[in-house]
């Protein structure tokens, strides 16, 4: 690709926080990047006490618009609003700010409207399907379906204008299919991978340091602790009450001596802006006290991309949560420092995590949860980890991400230039 012309390509996209879908677009981007692309960011909000590394250090240029449009009215209408901030982005853009840019290609993803101005404008698109959005809205009553079918309809057909779809999964694609079978493009998979940056942060760790020295809320003295590890934003959609439960059925099956040396900690994303993260937080303290946890679980909100590396680094196994997940990449992370996994078996972890082999598939529940916890009191589980980083390296590696994208790139470069 060294020799191909260098693009300019600008990433729209509605929420640059921290969470799955952020850290996959500025792994596009990095990759990109890589490649000798320029690469910019337009969206709707962006907070650097709130961002990933790449973006507080001001690697990417960013743009805001329409920060000022509400996200909610009195709490209900988020999609609209979300719609909304969106439609009122892309017109801006183009008509104020895309003269200027000059860019030979758009990637967008989460919220797909903008595709429809930015096809109207003539430009190339791919758009990225995390997930169909519309499967995220809880079922309602008739006013909730007759307020959600525009915006489905709306979904469908801007996610059509797209000139490539890209899905995160072979579970994405089979969702996608079932959900748009209106659209006829082919889908292009493209797994996320771990980010370079994060890889660049484990390979400066030089040693496994003792867990109470990066979580000092551990006080205790004993030798040899077993620390699973949750790395996942506070929302309902993350199912982190499994590993509490999981805790609580845990403790039935370990000794005095096992129990002791058990603990739990639950490292994510809070947004100081989300009422869902601050319920979700609140809610899971309050499960804790109630199962009499509060000595064996401990909240760590918003870790910095080095503390999740020394904590995955330094812990025993990590346990992931959610039913159903896009695709994952936090068991990806897990695998890049040699630890097992256990994840809940549905979604994108059935495609990472091989069972008995690079960690365990459980059902999501907090006893099946349990019973996989305590194999790593009565086996060596160290060889699953050493499978996991092989598995890591041959499927879900940078340097396999990194090609695939840019094959994309340039079949839709190359297709650009035979039209014009």
């Amino acid at each position: 690709m060294s020799s191909r012309r260098k693009l300019k390509i600008v990433f729209i996209h509605p929420d640059l926080g921290i969470g799955g879908a952020e850290r996959l677009v500025l792994d596009l981007a990095g990759a990109l990047t890589n490649e000798g692309h320029e690469v910019k960011f337009i969206t709707n909000h962006f907070d650097k006490n709130h961002a990933f590394d790449e973006l507080k250090n001001g690697e990417y240029p960013v743009k805001v618009y329409g920060d000022w449009l509400p996200r909610s009215i009195c709490g209900f209408c988020q999609a609209i609003c979300a719609y909304v901030r969106m439609i009122y982005l892309s017109i801006v853009y183009i008509f104020f700010a895309k003269h200027s840019e000059n860019a030979d290609l758009y990637i967008t993803d989460l919220i797909p409207v903008a595709n429809i101005f930015l096809k109207l404008a003539n430009e190339k698109v791919i758009y990225y399907c995390h997930h169909p959005d519309l499967l995220a809205s809880s079922p309602g009553g008739i006013l909730k379906r007759c307020y959600r079918k525009p915006i489905n309809w709306l979904e469908m057909k801007a996610t059509a204008k797209a000139d490539v779809i890209l899905v995160n999964s072979e579970y994405t694609a089979s969702v996608f299919r079932r959900t748009f079978p209106e659209i006829s493009k082919s889908l292009k998979i493209l797994y996320p991978t771990v980010a370079n940056t994060y890889q660049q942060t484990v390979e400066a760790l030089t040693e496994e340091k003792p867990i109470e020295s990066l979580v000092p809320a551990i006080k205790s003295n004993v030798l040899n602790k077993v620390v699973f590890l949750s790395i996942n934003r506070f929302h309902p959609a993350k199912r982190l009450e499994l590993s509490i439960e999981a805790m609580h059925h845990l403790k039935n099956k370990l000794n005095r001596e096992e129990w002791e040396r058990t603990f739990l900690i639950l490292a994510g994303g809070f947004d100081p802006l989300s009422k869902v993260n601050a319920h979700t937080y609140n809610e899971l303290q309050a499960l804790t006290k109630y199962r009499n946890l509060q000595d064996k679980v401990i909240f760590l909100k918003s870790p910095s991309d080095t503390l999740k590396a020394e904590l995955l680094k330094s812990c025993t196994c990590l346990i992931y949560t959610p039913v159903n997940e896009h695709f994952g990449i936090v068991p990806l992370e897990a695998m890049t420092v040699k630890k097992p996994v256990i994840a809940v078996n549905s979604g994108g972890p059935r495609e990472t995590v091989e069972h008995n082999v690079t960690g365990y598939l459980c059902e999501p529940l907090g006893e099946n949860m349990a019973e996989y916890m305590a194999k790593f009191f009565k086996e060596d589980t160290r060889k699953m980890g050493q499978q996991g980083r092989k598995r890591l390296d041959e499927t879900f590696s940078y340097d396999i991400f990194k090609k695939t994208l840019n094959e994309v790139i340039e079949t839709l470069s190359e297709e650009n230039k035979k039209n014009d």
